[in-house]
């Protein structure tokens, strides 16, 4: 399943004040899109503006070339897909139950969980890699594998767009290259569009296939990695002076902080 994602013209409003003004941009379909930029410069804004969770004080969202606000709650979270920046789930719960949660969109006061919807929870367990722990309690996991649970959930409900909102905040380097490698790997396999916040720019000129940056309640610099990991934006969107070389790895652009 896929879809198309854009905002036109959007404006959000968040407090005392905008935070983003008259932004138009359009997801890659079936790409990696990754949303970078200072503090406070509307990131997560923009994803729950994006996912219809923070109504625009201007412009509109679209889904499918349709306005979002004409979808049914249902419809929009059989499209598209969010998994917050802080995920909390009740203690006792485990893995499998965890997942199947992600089928929710699919339920109705005639229709429950069905075998076949277990299945689609098993399948994503099993993307993963966490299938000997589908029996175990959250509390008992890593925080990697409980992050591989929460995306297994957002798999189980079947949409075309992901959108992750800084999916590696609080792991340990290691854990941050697993789930990221997890959502690259995934979003091939299934030609998913994917937008994620990330505060890491190596990291996200190493993932992403289109960057957008924020700042100054608008966009910055948008395109390919290497056209926006530059030394002159750096400087202009962060403030820091650095030097830019080619990642030997991955031929990604990485910068060095002076």
């Amino acid at each position: 399943m896929t879809a198309d994602l854009s905002c036109e013209n959007v404006s959000l409003t968040y407090g005392n004040g905008p935070v983003i003004e008259d932004l138009s941009v359009d997801l890659v379909r079936g790409a990696i899109t990754v949303i970078v930029g200072p503090n406070a410069s509307g990131k997560s804004s923009l994803l729950r503006c994006l996912c219809r969770l923070q109504k625009p004080t201007h412009g509109r969202v679209l889904l499918d070339g349709q306005p979002i606000d004409s979808f049914s709650t249902r419809e929009v979270a059989q499209r598209l897909a969010f998994l917050p920046q802080n995920t909390v789930a009740p203690r006792g719960m485990r893995v499998n139950e965890l997942v199947l949660r992600g089928r929710t969109p699919y339920q109705s006061p005639l229709r429950q969980f069905t075998p076949e919807d277990q299945d689609i929870a098993a399948q994503a367990i099993a993307h993963v890699g966490l299938s000997a722990q589908a029996d175990a309690l959250l509390e008992t996991i890593s925080g990697g594998q409980l992050q591989r649970a929460w995306i297994a959930m957002i798999l189980a409900q079947d949409t075309g767009i992901l959108i992750l909102d800084e999916p590696t905040t609080y792991l340990d380097l290691a854990h941050q290259r697993e789930i990221l490698e997890l959502v690259r790997t995934l979003q091939r396999q299934r030609g998913l569009t994917v937008a994620m916040v990330l505060h890491d720019i190596n990291l996200a000129a190493r993932y992403a296939d289109h960057i957008l940056a924020l700042k100054d309640r608008g966009l910055a610099a948008a395109g390919p990695p290497e056209t926006v990991v530059t030394e002159d934006n750096i400087a202009r969107i962060f403030g820091l002076a650095c030097s830019v070389i080619e990642d030997p790895f991955n031929g990604t652009p990485h910068i060095i902080l002076k």
